[in-house]
């Protein structure tokens, strides 16, 4: 019932580990639809050479044009086949148990629209090292989201709600899935919050969103003051 949606560009650092955690889940049957954003290095052809178990199904989407993170997912999301969607990032980690656990809550809870989970931090890129944790706020209150995005980077997602409010928005190049969260809270969509981590997240100096670099920092703000600045009313 579920399909992991993977935007890939040059990620020949961690795909290797990251193809690795697929085939550790315990829930047998799911699909990766992989979008390659045209990377220039191996990760591609890792991706295309890689045999994954039986009962994991792999779709891969070659971009001949660099595209952003919002926009591959937007694509995968298209192109999935299940009821269900969940972004999963190539430097990030589910734990075996992540899918087959979120399985069992989406059928536990079917008219929840976004299952988040509570998520470790590590600073090492193998996921060795636990530095922190998440424990994110209920983004069913638009006052929490005005303090940030607080889905966590394993959301799971009804698909046709995710449709029905409009993909993502890749205007957004830093904050698509905050503004997706705050606009699905704003249009009466109904978010869950599991306690259980079902995986870790590296907080890589080079990421999108935690990059010590100041002109992008200066973006993120940007984006999150505008989509506050947006959404502050529904609080």
């Amino acid at each position: 019932m579920i399909s992991l949606l993977c935007s890939n560009y040059n990620s020949e650092e961690w795909i290797d580990g990251y193809l690795k955690y697929l085939n550790s889940q315990f829930l047998y049957e799911f699909e990766v639809i992989f979008v390659d954003a045209n990377s220039t290095d191996t990760s591609l052809q890792t991706i295309k050479n890689f045999q994954l178990r039986k009962g994991i199904q792999k779709k891969v989407i070659e971009c001949k044009d660099r595209v952003g993170i919002y926009e591959a997912w937007n694509m995968a999301i298209k192109e999935s086949r299940y009821d269900y969607v969940m972004n999963y990032n190539t430097d990030d980690k589910l734990f075996p148990a992540a899918l087959s656990n979120l399985a069992a809550y989406l059928k536990t809870y079917p008219d929840i629209d976004v299952f988040y989970s509570n998520c470790f931090i590590t600073d090492d890129k193998d996921h060795n090292n636990i530095i922190n944790f998440y424990n994110w706020w209920d983004a069913n209150q638009m006052s929490n989201l005005m303090q940030g995005c607080c889905c966590g980077p394993f959301p799971l997602l009804k698909k046709q709600s995710v449709v029905d409010a409009g993909l993502f928005d890749p205007s957004f190049t830093i904050s698509g899935d905050y503004e997706m969260w705050c606009r699905m809270n704003a249009k009466g969509y109904k978010f869950k919050k599991i306690d259980e981590p079902v995986g870790a997240y590296y907080h890589n100096p080079a990421g999108m969103s935690t990059a010590n670099n100041p002109e992008r920092h200066a973006e993120h703000v940007r984006q999150d003051t505008l989509i506050r600045d947006t959404y502050r009313r529904f609080v």
